[in-house]
């Protein structure tokens, strides 16, 4: 039993690495310009974001408000872990904040952009009135 124990930990050590790289390449290739791409097309329609780009993360951050957020990063704290997208607004007196898989139990290397740019509108509803 502690030797399956043991096998089970360094799979999982062995699909955390794995998706780390697929991260990383999703990141740089697919994710930063399709961040940047939404950004260019809510530019035009009035609605001011700016794209950053802290380590390991892509973020849009409202012109209007800094704490208004939509943010991709890697939770691996899910087997297999998941590129997640966590939204941050608000609204008053009250925060809101959601977080949702780009694509739900699918690998890292599997997710496209136009899975990315489908989850990204539905995260960017509620800025557009």
């Amino acid at each position: 039993e502690i030797d399956q124990a043991r096998r089970s930990a360094a799979e999982r050590r062995e699909r955390s690495t794995a998706a780390s790289r697929a991260y990383q390449a999703f990141l740089d290739d697919i994710a930063t310009p399709a961040f940047r791409q939404m950004a260019t097309v809510l530019r035009a329609e009035g609605i001011l974001f700016e794209v950053q780009t802290p380590s390991g993360a892509v973020r849009l951050v409202a012109d209007r408000s800094r704490d208004d957020v939509i943010q991709l990063e890697l939770d691996e704290s899910q087997d297999p872990p998941q590129a997640l997208l966590i939204s941050t607004r608000n609204r008053g007196s009250r925060m809101i904040r959601t977080e949702r898989a780009v694509k739900e139990r699918a690998a890292i290397d599997k997710i496209t952009e136009d899975d990315l740019i489908e989850r990204l509108f539905d995260e960017i509803r509620p800025w557009l009135g």
